[in-house]
């Protein structure tokens, strides 16, 4: 199953943070991880706030991954063992996977358990030889296995928990265990196996604790309690890697995926089309047709689909609710057939051993209460119908989620299987939208994506003025108590002026035809339909990437093989006896964990050792015939020191990791010298090709100030806050007379403007068009940035592209600096 950009996206992010905690931690001991995490942070976020380690997690690489519901956590996070791997060094790691109950760690099992799913082609991709086990046969591990293939235990993290019966097996004495710790005696130095107060000696903790597991947290919001926090230190492990839709305020979110780049990739169904009614049978009814509908529809199609509604039916309580069996009696008396409906209430569940995206399943209707069951997924799902009102978003929360995923993770032909839908009772309409926009949240949306990603049904808005379309009410809630709507009478009441941020608000809400009823209404240059073309670089018709500054091969060959290489013994072995009369103290030998953990050195020679290092060391671009010689130098520069083959060997992955350190800085410094020599000799084969600006202009964390910006391309400002240095910015650019109009560009924007740079890609701040037809644009750096290497190679690249495509690029540095945009605007 192919990774979609955003999951890339987040793998890139945490192997290019675990490499910058390696490189800063000897430099920056007191501070390492903020200053990775910032720096890798500050690429999706705005300002990201600082690295909160959790007490006893000092010094643990320990980050979260925010992906909404529907985008693929399981598989992203299998993936992310790769690079947390190669940062411990570690051929056959321990991972621990923690679920947050049984329901799903019954499910993540069997799916890691089985060859054919993806899961697992995943986690044998990102770890070679794996064995998959629960609890129990975590607990009578052979010792064959230790150091011999990499091992998953997939557990409950309650059921590491000491005051748990089943934590308590985990922290005993296990005489199943004894052969794995006898495997380690003599290679482990005593101090590292005498495990810590409370955990038995010979179990699987202390087996845990000495392995430095990489610890995988699903769900991780129900994982940031002091004894959770207690319960993950006690397994001293060497990597945490978070996953969870809604990250708590003290979670280290590393990467951030919106649900605007899920449904881009076709992994969700939005918007939600939403029909609020006043009768039960009236939404039952309504359901029903829906599905016809969609059934008849994807019959058209060429994969096969057959749409599910999701009912949720009201408790038996006082009066005469409409129950579960009440709904299933109104579904027959209508046709629908006995074996279509499944119910999963209470301790009936007709849902079990279902495989609902079979042909063979007749299943079109599941009815529910609160909650289906937990880990239960099925992308047939399409129509939520509510006999009971929407008031609590934790109570439909989990049954909305059910219907966002998109079958296939791919869109469809027909565009109505493109989107949910969801029925529900209410005398309220505003109630019940709020009340969905408020679960969609609850299942990692945005505010800004949630308020957008319901469109309402069957309402007209009529105010003072007559609209021909339904607005978007949801984007209406943050206008309140300026304006209300009044659905009976269906009327807009504007009860208060608006400021130019809440008109971009209202004006978004609306449909093109009836925004020019608004007063004083002015339409954006994209809500005329015009489209900002521009030049992006291209290397043989394709976007210039970093990648293409070494198109043309690279070599090792008379390169630095220097390694500053410094065995680090933890302790030593000896002996302490009498020799003639006298007491002696004999050295034997240095005791050495990270060459003799899981192995001897017997049989290893110079060959050996460099073969495994060379397979050890990522090298996509380089031939082994370039990376082996290399090897070599190096290896024989050592020995010419005085070190010993076995110092090498003992210490092969503080190798490893010094030579891919060693050849990743020269990749680097070859990419520098690509880089100047573009920038000295365009080459021929670089050209242009024009990026078209339109649509699609989604920004996560929107304008809303007050003051009024009158030309930028689009309604709504990305990333933009009053009284910034940005602002000031985009205020010179607004008010110039030569600007016809402008475009705050932002990273995650699939039509963002890029220019490559040796450290990656780069997105400008601003693009403006020029009425004279020519484009500017324009790079902002504070004075902290103002004059770093990283700044002057993207002024380069900047001007580069100027002089290719005979427009102009600015760096402005610091406010005292934005008279140099007068200037340029005024040649």
């Amino acid at each position: 199953m192919e990774l979609k950009s955003y999951q890339k996206e987040a793998l890139r992010a945490l192997e290019d943070f675990l490499h910058r905690v390696g490189a800063y931690e000897k430099n920056n001991p007191a501070n390492f991880l903020d200053q990775a995490f910032r720096e890798v942070a500050a690429r999706y976020m705005e300002n990201p706030p600082p690295y909160l380690e959790p007490k006893g997690l000092e010094g643990i690489p320990y980050v979260c991954f925010r992906i909404p519901t529907g985008g693929g956590k399981t598989l992203l996070a299998a993936h992310a063992l790769a690079p947390a791997r190669r940062f411990l060094g570690q051929d056959a790691p321990m991972v621990v996977w923690l679920t947050p109950t049984e329901a799903i760690r019954t499910q993540t099992l069997k799916a890691l358990k089985d060859t054919r799913h993806p899961y697992r082609q995943a986690l044998e991709q990102a770890l070679g030889q794996v064995r998959v086990m629960d609890l129990q046969e975590a607990l009578a591990l052979p010792p064959g296995d230790v150091g011999a293939v990499a091992l998953v235990l997939v557990a409950t993290l309650q059921a590491f928990r000491v005051e748990e019966t089943e934590g308590r097996k985990v922290y005993e004495e296990n005489g199943h265990l004894m052969g794995v710790f006898d495997l380690l005696a003599g290679s482990v130095p005593e101090d590292k196996l005498a495990p810590p107060e409370g955990i038995g000696r010979y179990s699987l903790a202390n087996l845990l604790r000495i392995m430095r597991p990489i610890v995988v947290v699903d769900e991780a919001h129900n994982a940031r309690t002091p004894l959770s926090f207690d319960t993950l230190a006690r397994l001293e492990p060497g990597v945490i890697l978070e996953f969870t839709a809604t990250p708590r305020e003290d979670s280290n979110v590393l990467f951030a995926a919106t649900a605007h780049e899920l449904h881009r990739e076709g992994m969700i169904k939005l918007p939600i089309e939403l029909v609020v009614l006043k009768d039960q049978e009236a939404v039952l009814q309504a359901a029903l047709a829906k599905q016809k509908e969609l059934e008849a529809l994807a019959q058209r199609g060429r994969e096969y689909l057959r749409p599910i509604v999701l009912i949720q039916a009201e408790p038996r309580r006082g009066g005469d609710p409409y129950t579960w069996e009440k709904v299933r009696a109104f579904l027959l008396e209508r046709g629908v057939r006995e074996e279509e409906v499944a119910v999963s209430v209470g301790e009936r569940d007709d849902l079990t051993g279902q495989d609902l995206l079979s042909p063979s399943s007749p299943v079109r209707y599941v009815i529910t209460v609160d909650k289906l069951k937990e880990g239960w997924d099925c992308p047939f799902a399409y129509v939520l119908a509510s006999v009971r009102p929407l008031k609590s978003p934790t109570a439909i929360e989990q049954v909305l989620g059910r219907v966002l995923r998109m079958p296939g993770a791919r869109p469809k032909e027909q565009e109505a299987l493109n989107k949910a839908y969801a029925f529900t009772v209410s005398e309220n309409f505003w109630e019940a939208a709020e009340t969905l926009r408020e679960a969609l949240v609850l299942e990692g949306f945005e505010r800004y994506e949630a308020e957008r990603a319901v469109r309402t049904v069957g309402l007209g808005l009529e105010e003072r003025i007559h609209l021909e379309a339904s607005p978007s009410p949801l984007a209406l809630a943050p206008l309140r108590p300026k304006v209300e709507y009044d659905p009976k009478g269906r009327v807009l009441v504007i009860k208060e002026p608006l400021n130019p941020g809440e008109r971009a608000v209202l004006r978004q809400a609306l449909a093109e035809k009836d925004r020019q009823k608004l007063p004083h209404t002015v339409r954006t240059p994209s809500e005329e339909g015009r489209v900002l073309e521009v030049p992006l670089l291209a290397w043989h018709g394709e976007p210039l990437e970093v990648e293409h500054f070494l198109e043309e091969g690279w070599s090792l060959a008379g390169r630095d093989a220097h390694l500053d290489f410094a065995p680090q013994p933890l302790g030593e072995r000896g002996e302490i006896g009498l020799d003639g009369g006298r007491v002696r103290i004999a050295r034997l030998e240095r005791l050495d964990q990270a060459g003799r953990l899981f192995g001897s050195h017997v049989g290893w020679t110079l060959d050996s050792l460099a073969l495994w290092l060379d397979r050890h060391i990522p090298h996509p671009d380089l031939p082994q015939e370039e990376t082996l010689p290399f090897i070599y130098r190096a290896l024989g520069e050592l020995l010419g020191r005085g070190f010993t083959l076995e110092d090498l060997v003992a210490e092969k992955r503080q190798l490893r990791n010094l030579l891919e350190a060693k050849i990743r800085g020269h990749r680097e410094a070859a990419q520098k010298e690509a880089f100047q020599r573009l920038l000295k000799d365009t080459p021929p084969n670089l050209g242009t090709i024009t990026l078209r600006l339109e649509g699609d202009y989604f920004p996560p964390n929107p304008y809303r100030g007050a003051y009024d910006f009158q030309k930028h391309f689009f309604p709504v400002i990305a990333d933009l806050q009053d009284g910034t240095e940005e602002f000031q910015c985009a205020r010179l650019l607004d008010g110039l007379e030569e600007v016809e109009f402008w475009v705050r560009n932002y990273p995650t924007w699939r039509h963002a403007f890029r220019l490559p740079y040796p450290g990656g890609n780069f997105f400008p701040d601003f693009l403006a068009r020029l009425r004279d037809g020519t484009l500017l644009v324009v790079e902002y750096k504070g004075k902290h940035l103002a004059h770093t290497p990283e700044t002057y190679e993207k002024e380069a690249v900047g001007q580069l592209w100027a002089r290719k495509t005979g427009n102009l690029f600015l760096m402005v540095r610091t406010l005292d600096g934005l008279n140099a945009i007068y200037q340029a605007v005024r040649r």
